[in-house]
């Protein structure tokens, strides 16, 4: 059985790997990841962009190592060619006790995470939840200093540690989301728009929260957003899909600038020219 080796270089070696979704409804089986190949090297901040429909959500729900997690058996994600390891441990055919060892140092912020938070649970639970499955002893004041300390960071009052999801707004409940990610001190965060409908404001302080958490712990980040303060400010190596393949791969300066693939230029010019300005809520 293969243990995750943290010092692992590099954290996630992807080999010419496809991904798919089984044929379900009569249709055929869906190819959503064709070919790729990358390594993300242990410390590093990478962002993986493109646009709706590239295959990025796919491959990093898999990377995370939560191909299963689907409830339904369509929304599953099947490896059919190629190899990707994350700390060493090979991803086909995961065992249950392999996965529960991997995704004890793997966290992962699935899309619009801030609206799938339990809603019988308030905030303080919620940030608790993941360390009690985990454990039944841990020290409960020293990690109450740490949630207070993420709290100030992302700008949300301690009293909203009684509140429930439901009496929070959108952003208030990614920012709990975001913060709830990273509970079990993971080695690789793995996080799929962590901004999302957060107002400009406070996307900063989501910015500030990745930072603060990576100069802990030096942690490697695989990043997708379309939040372009968030990308210059944390990310070194960009990796662009389009259509489930590897389209661009590069330093994010040089990719955005000399870009010689005509989709990522005009995906940097999108990504600039709406600099993520959705209008949220607080």
């Amino acid at each position: 059985m293969a243990h995750p080796d943290l010092a692992a270089e590099p954290t996630i070696r992807v080999s010419d790997l496809s991904l798919s979704y089984p044929a379900h409804a009569g249709g055929r089986e869906f190819a959503a990841v064709e070919g790729v190949s990358f390594d993300v090297p242990r410390g590093d901040v990478v962002a993986l962009l493109g646009e709706s429909g590239s295959g990025k959500s796919t491959l990093a729900r898999f990377l995370a190592g939560r191909a299963a997690d689907a409830g339904e058996k369509a929304a599953r994600i099947k490896l059919t060619g190629g190899a990707a390891s994350v700390f060493d441990v090979p991803m086909r055919r995961l065992s249950g006790r392999t996965r529960t060892r991997l995704t004890a140092y793997v966290g992962h912020l699935a899309q619009d995470a801030g609206a799938t938070l339990t809603p019988e649970l308030n905030v303080g639970d919620i940030l608790f939840e993941p360390i009690a499955e985990r454990s039944k002893n841990f020290d409960r004041e020293e990690l109450g200093e740490r949630i207070a300390e993420m709290m100030d960071i992302v700008a949300l009052p301690l009293a909203k540690l009684q509140e429930y999801p439901y009496e929070l707004s959108k952003g208030q409940r990614q920012r709990v989301a975001v913060m709830r990610s990273l509970m079990l001190d993971p080695a690789l965060l793995i996080a799929d728009e962590p901004t999302l409908g957060v107002d400009a404001n406070n996307r900063p302080r989501i910015v500030e929260l990745l930072r603060w958490y990576r100069a802990r712990t030096n942690a490697t980040m695989l990043l997708i957003s379309h939040d372009i303060g968030m990308l210059e400010a944390l990310v070194r190596d960009v990796l662009v899909m389009q259509e489930g393949r590897l389209v661009g791969h590069g330093e994010i300066n040089e990719i955005f600038r000399h870009a010689d693939h005509g989709y990522v230029q005009r995906l940097a010019q999108a990504l600039r020219a709406t600099a993520y300005d959705e209008i949220a809520e607080e």
